[in-house]
């Protein structure tokens, strides 16, 4: 139970982060309509769903030993844009982006805590790292090249537009294909490359994830 404590508060920024990044690029390129849906905020409930955002990320910490889950998808329409090819990557891109940077940030804060005390200062320090952990991890997730994930959207830029068609419409299987690559050994390159992540914002920050 102490490990869900800090991991909770952390995973719901980590997920509001995301889906408000998607939504923001797409407005900045030319489409509001996440926008309009209120879907640039930091409150959870615009962001989760029940199967997705709970049961999922139950499941596949239990049956592969990493955490994943998914929000409500954030709606993008390219056809608004000025460049539909290229603004739909650079929103898609956005959202492992801002798993980076709020990994980041949460190194960088939590660098500021050490050596202070207090019962608040460490439970803040807690979800800090917990932050740190979580973003790194989905980041990396996230960028994988398969259909449902942003790492396959970022590549529709270099690909033609029967692909992007065909692996749009596969994007329902996203779940299949990821428990078929983990049973595969395809994310075991995940683990040492989280691990060295950690260890790098640890060594640079000197606050241990």
């Amino acid at each position: 139970m102490s490990f869900w404590l800090p991991v909770a508060p952390a995973f719901l920024l980590t997920v509001c982060v995301h889906e408000s990044a998607h939504a923001l690029a797409a407005k900045l390129l030319g489409d509001p309509t996440a926008a309009k849906q209120g879907r640039i905020s930091l409150y959870p409930p615009r962001h989760l769903e029940l199967m997705g955002s709970l049961v999922v990320p139950l499941l596949s910490l239990l049956a592969m030993g990493m955490l994943f889950g998914y929000a409500k998808p954030t709606p993008v329409d390219p056809g608004k844009m000025k460049n539909p090819k290229l603004g739909f990557s650079l929103s898609a891109l956005a959202g492992p982006l801002s798993n980076f940077a709020l990994a980041l940030l949460s190194a960088l804060l939590g660098s500021l805590l050490l050596g202070m005390e207090g019962a608040a200062v460490q439970v803040l320090a807690s979800v800090l790292r917990a932050s740190v952990w979580l973003n790194l991890s989905l980041g990396l997730l996230n960028i994988l090249p398969l259909p449902g994930f942003d790492g396959i959207k970022v590549l529709y830029l270099a690909l033609p537009d029967s692909w992007c068609w065909r692996l749009h419409r596969a994007e329902r299987w996203s779940l299949a294909y990821l428990a078929l690559l983990s049973a595969l050994g395809g994310l075991d390159w995940m683990g040492p490359a989280l691990r060295a992540g950690l260890d790098l914002f640890s060594r640079a920050f000197g606050f241990p994830v």
